[in-house]
């Protein structure tokens, strides 16, 4: 394709491929379906964890309230801080205490008055202000029943869980309340979260390779669709797309499919009839250039100078016209490539003496440049010769009256070579770059359109591809560049 102004800037939302949206549509559902999940998962780890240290603390403070039995606890009394009965408690409970690794073992009245506690600075007879402590709790003690308290912020923080167990006096009532609070479940419960972070990431990362495969299994057979759209566009009917899935996309390309192969029916068949009506216009102007030569000696040296002029208008308008039918068929038919090894200096000789009398007549300075040492390649020399020969008549007329006109090859840039035209006219307007190398468009008054066309036809056949773009000294530049494959190997 020839080179192009850039294009008027798009917003950037506008930009965004859809590969980009699939991806991060995926990923933000991926990723919102694992942050729940995290939440949900670390939420229903924290209770299990929580219920199981709760029944654990149950047993302890059933234990606790087994070595403070009623008789013993009936006996303490406000001011008893020091007292043998209560310092012989404190020792069990602090057996208990030690063994276990809870944070504190204390005892109180139903009204919530100390009778016990372990902690230091708490004397007998103290109001406790237990806001975790609700009145469901009571109902379920003196049912005999030992309960736990979910997890709640302690002093500092820190994450505690409380059990109590019931003391019943001999009626069966509830005297007392045995209270174990344990503080150890805060290290437990960092490093599930520690856990829930290192799975989280692991979720992004999946995430994100999830999304990669999901957004590039819509958007890779898109991109094929487009890719053979393109190649269909530039006249390759026979591209296809290759259909992998069922789905809507392998509809579509099923049906860009059936498109091509029409359109390529189509084609063949258009270009087919119009050869064979070139060909039919063809004989009969052969035959009128045959008999206009005849007239020509049948008049003599002795002719007037309207003869004259009428027989040159003739034989110049039918040349004309067989020229154009000569393109006319280069671009329907076929091409068949007849290479040869040929020396791109040799090429570019031929193409500078073949243009040299159009740069006279145009008044245009015609240079050459070569490389030096270049290999020989194999291609069409007919074809290509045309082909540069067409490129460097257009630089002369653009250049007609003054200017210069410059035919060079060299190495090119991907190891295989170039043959660039260059001249000092006014350029290509900008209305032309979008139909350049689109047939039959033409900006001169008596061209055919198919010139371009047709040179990039040739290209395209030996695997090549031609540019075109604007000097910025100004005039144009077409650059015809030939793969490595086509040098010759030493």
């Amino acid at each position: 394709m020839p080179a192009s102004q850039p294009a008027p800037s798009t917003p950037r939302l506008l930009r965004r491929s859809i590969f980009t949206k699939q991806l991060t549509f995926f990923l933000l559902l991926i990723l919102l379906i694992s942050g729940v999940s995290s939440v949900l998962f670390f939420t229903a780890a924290r209770q299990h964890l929580e219920g199981e240290i709760g029944q654990k603390l149950q047993y302890i403070a059933r234990i606790a309230a087994h070595s403070a039995p009623f008789d013993r606890l009936y006996l303490v009394q406000t001011g008893d801080d020091q007292s043998r009965l209560v310092l012989r408690l404190k020792v069990k409970l602090g057996q208990i205490q030690q063994a276990t690794g809870v944070r504190n073992i204390f005892a109180f009245r139903p009204d919530k008055v100390s009778l016990l506690d372990l902690a230091p600075n708490v004397p007998i007879g103290t109001a406790y202000q237990l806001g975790h402590f609700t009145p469901g709790f009571l109902e379920q003690l003196r049912q005999g029943n030992s309960i736990h308290t979910p997890g709640y912020d302690g002093a500092g923080d820190e994450t505690v869980i409380s059990a109590f167990a019931p003391v019943i006096d001999e009626e069966g009532n509830l005297f007392a309340v045995i209270g174990v609070d344990a503080g150890a479940a805060d290290a437990i419960i960092e490093q599930l979260r520690t856990r829930q972070y290192w799975l989280t990431f692991a979720c992004v990362g999946g995430a994100v390779l999830l999304a990669l495969f999901l957004a590039r299994s819509i958007t890779s057979p898109i991109r094929q669709i487009a890719h053979t759209a393109d190649q269909l566009g530039r006249g390759q009917y026979e591209a296809r797309v290759q259909v992998l899935s069922q789905d809507e996309v392998g509809t579509l390309a099923e049906a860009i499919n059936r498109m091509a192969e029409e359109v390529r029916n189509r084609d063949a068949a258009l270009k087919e009839m119009a050869a064979s009506v070139a060909h039919e216009i063809r004989n009969p102007l052969n035959s009128i250039k045959l008999l206009i030569a005849l007239l020509d000696e049948e008049l003599g040296p002795d002719k007037q100078p309207a003869q004259i002029s009428v027989m040159e208008t003739l034989h110049y308008e039918i040349g004309k016209l067989n020229s154009f039918i000569t393109e006319y068929l280069t671009f329907a038919r076929p091409i068949t490539l007849i290479r040869d090894q040929v020396e791109p200096a040799s090429l570019v000789a031929s193409v500078r003496d073949l243009a040299t009398v159009h740069a006279q007549e145009g008044q245009v300075d015609l240079d050459t440049r070569i490389a030096a040492d270049l290999a020989t390649i194999s291609v069409d020399r007919m074809r290509l010769e045309q082909t540069l020969l067409n490129l460097v008549l257009n630089a002369v007329q653009a250049c007609a009256g003054s200017g210069r006109v410059v035919l060079s090859t060299g190495p090119g840039t991907e190891g295989g070579i170039y043959f660039a035209v260059e001249d000092t006219g006014p350029g290509i307007s900008e209305d032309a770059w979008p139909q350049l190398f689109e047939p039959f468009f033409t900006t001169k008054m008596e061209g055919t359109g198919l010139g371009l066309a047709n040179a990039r036809k040739i290209v395209e056949e030996h695997q090549g591809r031609i540019d075109a773009a604007n000097r910025p000294q100004g005039g144009a530049r077409f650059v015809v560049h030939l793969p490595a494959a086509l040098l010759s190997t030493p």
